[in-house]
């Protein structure tokens, strides 16, 4: 083994950090859904807002799984998996932010 093989791959290590962003998200939201008081009316927009947000994360999720088993270790990959994901733009910036942490510049 080299000492390259024993470094962490930067690309895995953002996309995992956006990963488990999104289920902390995802987590949350549910745990809000949860603790939604019933009788729920169909028409309740705030709770259908929070069954879309959660459905949209859900959908980003297997989105990251599938591009990061298809794809090369390729930067590239984090900022396509952001750009097109259908969250709203404040979870968007959050994620650019995670992949411009520490070891983003590490690998430039």
């Amino acid at each position: 083994m080299t000492p390259n093989d024993m470094q962490p791959d930067p690309v895995k290590s953002r996309l995992q950090r956006i990963r488990s962003r999104l289920e902390d998200e995802r987590d949350r939201i549910c745990a809000e859904i949860r603790r939604y008081p019933t009788p729920i009316p169909r028409c309740d927009a705030q709770f259908n807002h929070l069954i879309e947000q959660r459905d949209s994360i859900v959908r980003e999720l297997q989105h990251i799984e599938d591009m990061a088993a298809s794809a090369a270790d390729d930067a590239r990959i984090i900022d396509a998996i952001i750009e097109q994901s259908s969250l709203d733009d404040a979870v968007k910036r959050e994620l650019r932010q995670i992949t411009r942490g520490p070891d983003a510049a590490a690998s430039r």
